[in-house]
């Protein structure tokens, strides 16, 4: 039994014309030009049965490709009903790559909330130190840290909190000038001692990183992947950066802003914050929903890793591997769907030991159109990469652009994945009868006598056929007519 969707989704995606669909007067003549091409395929819809069998008529056809290989899975639904339009392996569990970050993305959504935002504070234990406490966000910038280290420089001058003043010692200097006469400090003949002016001392600045446990490397994570590909997880960590101690790096940003602040300050390490030690200052990250955007445009492996474990300790369970875990599995649970035969490693993807079906895939996608059941979601719709648009499936990437799924480009909502022997896409595409289809399709052992890109291209067909797009021609030839 599918899961039913209804029809609660945003305009975009159940086929209302795109904003640009009403050619303006600066309009480009190809804007116009797709302008009226989306409108008439509006006016010339068909109907849904039509729809879902060309589809299912031709994907058999055209799947049994040498670039795709043999271990694939594919499952297509027909979003308004809950049928199934095409299934191959729909059940078997297999690789997903970044389209793990799916479940993350939604199971952050839902227990987070989309209007959350994450702090990253500094605390004051004693005059002339500073701890910097991570709280997870996944979007810290320099500016951000330069911020916080304005308030903070104030809240301890202010407070008469800055370091105390160090008497440097005395020293004799190599020449003095006495009675106008200038002259070598010699042994028989030394120059005075000088006492140099007392000297501000430095603001010792620590890190906290204790929110999540401590890091290790990722359960099926290839050695090569750390930190180039994510860096060991851990709540504090500036955007962009792949380090091994994220936290220090960020330290040391900080230290630096609190200079030009006018501080002198230098990092030191870690030191969690105490109970009841004072809080100087505190910085908010973007929302949930902003970083789950960012997260799923271009597939940023340490923001998934991070919002993993926000969501286990949101739901009171450690910050850890196996904590993200059940965390994650609880919540898709609680979204009534079954979690047999999957493995919810990591939040990224990157794992070799993650599984997940096509079929568990399309049935999360569909709970995500149910916004008005779940209205946390609406954001997650309008998120996705889009076909030959955005993201890690803009024109840059080669997806959508070239014969045959060129002609779905704007149409396709879907999220990427890859590793080397990988290629997934899951996601939406409105099809002839203005309708969703749910697909999700995982490639498993690629054929490496292909290049990963004729991989994905070849997906793409298959999308563009389930679109409709890419219809009958003349090798394929004519679906039968319906009864």
């Amino acid at each position: 039994m599918r899961v039913l969707i209804g029809v609660c989704t945003s305009a975009l995606l159940l086929g209302a014309a795109p904003a640009h669909a009403d050619p303006g007067a600066g309009d480009s003549l190809a804007q116009r030009a797709e302008a009226a091409a989306a409108q008439a395929r509006i006016a010339a819809r068909v109907s849904s049965a039509q729809v879902n069998a060309t589809a299912a008529f031709l994907i058999p056809l055209r799947i049994n490709n040498p670039r795709i290989g043999r271990s694939f899975g594919f499952d297509v639904v027909d979003s308004k009903t809950g049928e199934s339009v095409y299934s191959t392996s729909a059940n078997t569990a297999l690789r997903p790559a970044s389209n793990m970050k799916i479940v993350t993305a939604l199971t952050a959504l839902k227990v987070l909330g989309p209007s959350t935002r994450m702090a990253t504070s500094t605390f004051v234990p004693k005059r002339g130190k500073v701890i910097l406490r991570g709280g997870g966000d996944t979007m810290l910038t320099s500016s951000s840290l330069a911020s916080l280290a304005r308030s903070t420089a104030a809240y301890l001058t202010s407070n008469r909190l800055r370091p105390g003043r160090r008497q440097p010692p005395a020293y004799r200097p190599s020449t003095c000038t006495i009675n106008g006469k200038t002259r070598k400090s010699t042994t028989k003949r030394p120059c005075p001692l000088v006492t140099p002016p007392k000297k501000r001392k430095a603001v010792k600045v620590f890190v906290d990183d204790s929110l999540y446990r401590k890091p290790s490397r990722g359960p099926g994570w290839t050695s090569s992947y750390q930190p180039s590909v994510v860096r060991p997880v851990r709540p504090l960590g500036r955007i962009g950066v792949y380090q091994w101690d994220s936290a220090k790096e960020a330290g040391a940003v900080f230290a630096s802003a609190l200079r030009s602040a006018g501080l002198k300050a230098r990092i030191r390490g870690h030191r969690d914050v105490t109970e009841g030690t004072p809080e100087a200052a505190s910085v908010d990250s973007s929302t949930v929903a902003s970083q789950v955007r960012y997260m799923l445009q271009v597939s940023e492996n340490n923001i998934a890793e991070m919002l993993f474990r926000q969501v286990a300790v949101e739901r009171g369970r450690k910050g850890s591997w196996k904590g993200g875990r059940l965390a994650a599995r609880d919540t898709l649970r609680e979204l009534g769907l079954s979690t047999k035969s999957l493995k919810l490693l990591d939040g990224s993807g990157v794992s070799r030991d993650d599984r997940l079906t096509p079929r568990f895939l399309t049935d999360l996608l569909a709970v995500a159109l149910r916004t008005d059941e779940h209205p946390e979601f609406e954001s997650f719709l309008k998120s996705l990469p889009v076909g030959g648009r955005t993201g890690t499936l803009s024109p840059s990437t080669a997806r959508f652009t070239t014969y045959p799924s060129r002609c779905a480009a704007g149409e396709v909502f879907a999220k990427t994945g890859t590793l080397f022997d990988t290629i997934g896409l899951s996601g939406y595409t409105r099809a002839a009868d203005g309708e969703l289809k749910i697909f999700s399709a995982l490639v498993n052992d690629r054929p490496q006598s292909y290049s990963p890109l004729s991989t994905r291209q070849a997906v793409d067909g298959l999308i563009a056929t389930v679109n409709g797009c890419w219809g009958p021609t003349k090798k394929t030839g004519n679906p039968p007519p319906l009864d």
